[in-house]
């Protein structure tokens, strides 16, 4: 988790001006990152989601209307094994979460490095930004 968090906080440090990242595609160099199911966004949008995920992760998850744990309409036998099981259940959402973590943390290596690359664009063609 704390290599996502490092990877958001230097994409944060890095794109000074978020607004270049606007229809730049993300791809990635070594064919590495799965992009088949965000093909329809932008840096950009990539860029304020990986900010938005990191605050939720930070402030924790904010209860969902409605649903709440009912542990009391079951029976005792069902309690106890759900007892048991709870390390099982454990792993495989850890394990599920570090998962999402690792491609999260390369998604925001990407916008950086992508974001890097138009700043040297830019330097290299002296265009000056105006605002």
């Amino acid at each position: 988790m704390e290599s996502y968090f490092s990877a958001v906080r230097k994409m944060e440090q890095t794109v000074m001006f978020p607004s270049l990242l606007r229809g730049v595609s993300l791809e990635e160099q070594d064919g590495g990152l799965d992009t088949d199911s965000d093909d329809t966004k932008d840096l950009h949008e990539h860029y304020t989601q990986l900010k938005s995920i990191k605050q939720m992760v930070e402030g924790g998850l904010v209860p969902l209307d409605g649903w709440q744990p009912s542990l009391s309409n079951r029976g005792k036998e069902n309690q106890a094994e759900e007892e048991a099981d709870l390390e099982r259940l454990l792993y495989y959402h850890v394990s599920a979460l570090q998962g999402v973590l690792h491609q999260l943390t390369r998604r925001a290596d990407t916008v950086t490095s992508r974001y890097n690359r138009i700043m040297q664009q830019i330097n290299q063609n002296n265009i000056s930004l105006r605002w």
